[in-house]
C-alpha cells in the first residue's frame, strides 16, 4: 500500500514521553497502512532507542527507527 503521510519524530533522551507520543500515532489498521512514522534517535543515553524499536517490531510496516550518533 502506498504511504501518503510520513511523520518524523526526532528524539534525544525522551524516554519519559516517547510512549505517549508514539501511541498517539496508532490508528485503525486500514489507515495505518498509509502512514509511515520515522523515529530518528540522535544518540540517546536513555531507553529511547529501545522504546522506538518496540514500536518498529510491533508495527513493522509503519514504524521505522533510524539510530544516529550525535547528528552525524
Amino acid at each position: 500500500m502506498e504511504k501518503i503521510l510520513t511523520i518524523v519524530i526526532p528524539t534525544y533522551n525522551m524516554q519519559d514521553y516517547l510512549h505517549r507520543c508514539l501511541n498517539s500515532l496508532i490508528v485503525p489498521e486500514e489507515q495505518m497502512q498509509h502512514l509511515e512514522v520515522l523515529v530518528v534517535n540522535d544518540g540517546s543515553k536513555d531507553n529511547s532507542s529501545a522504546i522506538a524499536h518496540e514500536y518498529q517490531d510491533k508495527y513493522p510496516g509503519t514504524f521505522r527507527v533510524l539510530d544516529k550518533e550525535k547528528g552525524v
